[in-house]
């Protein structure tokens, strides 16, 4: 059926590709790599999962699969390969939500090593067998970018990550042991965070996916004590949300201080760290100069942005607490022969466009770059230069070769540095960033400068569409810094997971001041957009490592409705 072929003689399919990367893995022994892209909505997620339950359980198909095996109560007949599907339940629960574009959309990017253990060519043969086994070993997640932001605030018609919503469908049984005082009888309503979106519930069976969340979860171990303490950093969550501030003004002075005190005392017995410590660190700064310390009260909204700061960090921990978690969990403990041979997939945001694009979508596009580049130099460059050797013509190459775009974006004056540059200048803000862009990278054709561009807009001719950033907040969320009275509230927690992660945070940056870090290159270092550059460049050299294999999704519509096909979009994308 023509496994030496590059194509098994059918349409293009997934179970294809997912067939071809493992048979070569089984018979080139090279390690193999599937992208699979497409926009929001266009559905990488489905995909994947496709993919991975075909690659984790194709060894079942073969004649000599031990019948014990087959019978486990196991869902796929292997602790291993249940291990690492039920992994993306988990990652969904914490790291999906619905979107104007897409009901479950991965609000992070994750890249999978499935895990080997490949037969020996030589003693498969001896038993007959044409084609090695490859054996599920286990595996290895990363993770990329996850939208913090989405904690805190989504768009009209959107919402947050879904586990907040199957926590508030569990059973008041599990929900009293949680946090009776709060969950028991609440809904959306009764919490901030949760109640800004007018999105719609139909589609989402919120208490059938709490079940399948809890029993992933115990999987990996997160049960007992550690499962409360995942689930009550999730209220401490959305109680920190509850917060109100009021301002006041005291010999002159604008201040803040915390008018909700129901809410407060909640938030207090829950994280287990006094009221007047958590208004303290809410409302106060406490600032060390020249050896001298001294206080800076806060205004109402600067408070309010440290207490969503504070929501945004603690999901962040626990989310990172759960990934870690996992690939304890999945990775292989050991191998006789010393050697795993990995089939990867990278699940990784598709390309956005909004009516109002941040600094998020900036790097979701760039990613998206990046990939783009990596496809166009396995596609197409070395045909086009085969092409014009024997005189061929080829096609307008400059259409689909984004290598400009790049530049622009990681070049050595590239919107990269200047974005950096001015988050470690002395009052750097989001405009200046823009103007300095525009004046720097003026000759780029790719960079667009529209007299009607506000001072904090600016345009780029990405190689899917032109897309119109709004840079407000770009430096902030670039700096991605927690207030360090805060993290020291947050190390006090009575919440295990809470105190250990925070702790974890600070140890890490007193280690990077330990460093000097009064250097500018080294300043720069712990930036959202330095550090997700470095996990690109990471992740392209595994992947230029591996054979590639790609699969494009398509959205046949804007509306997500099935067997409905809009032409237009369609080609679009093509």
């Amino acid at each position: 059926i023509g496994y030496e072929h590059e194509k098994l003689g059918i349409d293009p399919h997934v179970f294809e590709t997912a067939s071809l990367a493992y048979l070569g893995l089984a018979l080139g022994g090279s390690d193999q790599t599937i992208l699979v892209t497409g926009e929001s909505g266009a559905g990488k997620t489905e995909t994947i999962k496709i993919v991975m339950n075909h690659l984790a359980t194709v060894e079942r198909s073969r004649p000599n699969w031990p019948e014990s095996d087959r019978d486990m109560d196991s869902e796929h007949g292997s602790d291993t390969v249940n291990r690492v599907l039920r992994a993306n339940t988990v990652f969904e629960a914490f790291g999906n939500a619905k979107t104007l574009r897409n009901d479950n959309s991965s609000r992070f990017g994750k890249f999978t090593q499935l895990q080997f253990d490949v037969e020996d060519t030589s003693y498969a043969n001896l038993n007959g067998r044409a084609i090695p086994s490859c054996l599920l070993a286990g595996s290895k997640c990363i993770t990329y970018l996850l939208e913090k932001s989405r904690v805190v605030s989504v768009s009209q018609g959107e919402r947050t990550y879904h586990i907040f919503y199957q926590l508030l469908e569990a059973p008041n049984e599990i929900k009293k042991d949680i946090w009776e005082e709060g969950l028991v009888g609440a809904s959306t309503a009764d919490f901030n965070y949760l109640s800004t979106s007018s999105a719609q519930e139909h589609g989402f069976d919120s208490g059938e996916e709490w079940i399948e969340t809890v029993d992933a979860l115990s999987t990996f171990g997160i049960k007992g004590d550690a499962f409360f303490d995942v689930m009550r950093s999730l209220c401490i969550i959305l109680q920190l949300g509850n917060l109100t501030f009021e301002p006041e003004v005291v010999y002159g002075e604008e201040r803040s201080s915390i008018s909700s005190i129901e809410a407060l005392e909640k938030l207090s017995t829950l994280i287990g760290v006094p009221e007047s410590e958590i208004e303290t660190a809410m409302t106060k700064r406490f600032m060390m100069t020249r050896g001298e310390e001294f206080t800076i009260s806060l205004k109402d909204t600067e408070a309010r942005d440290g207490c969503d700061a504070l929501a945004k960090e603690i999901y962040a921990r626990v989310f990172d607490y759960l990934v870690r978690n996992i690939n304890e969990c999945t990775e292989p403990k050991g191998s006789a022969g010393g050697f795993y041979g990995t089939i990867s997939l990278l699940d990784i945001f598709g390309f956005e466009s909004f009516q109002v694009n941040r600094f998020e979508q900036l790097c979701i596009n760039y990613a998206n770059e990046r990939l783009q580049q990596k496809y166009v130099v396995d596609n197409f460059r070395a045909i086009k230069v085969e092409y014009e050797e024997e005189g061929i013509n080829v096609f307008d190459f400059s259409l689909i070769d984004n290598s400009d775009v790049m530049d622009l974006l990681e070049g050595k004056m590239g919107l990269m540095v200047q974005l950096n540059e001015e988050c470690v200048r002395p009052n750097g803000g989001d405009e200046s960033f823009v103007y300095k862009l525009k004046v720097v990278c003026s000759d780029s054709n790719r960079l667009i400068q529209d007299n009607l561009h506000r001072p904090y807009e600016f345009g780029i001719r990405h190689y899917a569409a032109p897309i119109k950033y709004d840079a407000r907040k770009f430096i902030e969320r670039n700096l991605d810094k927690i207030p360090n009275d805060l993290l020291k509230c947050a190390c006090h927690s009575a919440n295990p997971l809470i105190r250990q992660e925070f702790q974890r945070l600070s140890d890490s940056l007193k280690e990077g001041q330990s460093t000097g870090l009064k250097k500018r290159s080294a300043a720069t270092k712990h930036l959202v957009a330095t550090k997700f550059r470095s996990q690109l460049t990471s992740l392209m050299s595994i992947i230029e490592e591996s054979r590639t294999r790609y699969i494009r999704c398509v959205k046949p519509n804007k509306v997500m409705r099935p067997r409905t096909l809009d032409h237009a979009h369609t080609v679009s994308q093509l």
